[in-house]
């Protein structure tokens, strides 16, 4: 007897309901990451990297005055602040839970607008 290969399966589960044309997965390919994904890993990697330091640290308050680390400070406060200005969920303003629309901070309670 001769060995068959088992049929074809389609293991994705759950279906999907796109697909990408052999451009579109070119343009993503050349592109590269998002800004919003390679803005994330730089902020948990400056994150990783200052509280190592600090942990590893003899004196932790010196090396937390110092200039290196309040720049790098200012710096992830910086990132992060970008981040958020596009994520308002992760930016913590206030949400109408009815509706799910941002209201804003400066009208106590009011509808933002965009």
């Amino acid at each position: 007897m001769e060995k068959r290969d088992p049929p074809f399966v389609d293991t994705v589960a759950p279906a999907r309901n796109f697909s990408l044309s052999v451009e579109d997965r070119l343009r993503a390919f050349v592109q590269g990451a998002p800004g919003y994904i390679r803005r994330r890993r730089r902020i948990e990697d400056l994150e990783e990297r200052l509280v190592q330091r600090l942990a590893a640290a003899v004196a932790p308050t010196e090396l937390a005055s110092a200039a290196e680390t309040v720049a790098e400070l200012a710096l992830l406060n910086d990132l992060i602040g970008r981040h958020n200005r596009y994520y308002p969920i992760e930016a913590n303003l206030p949400i109408d839970v009815r509706s799910g629309k941002l209201l804003g901070a400066a009208s106590r309670g009011a509808r933002c607008r965009r």
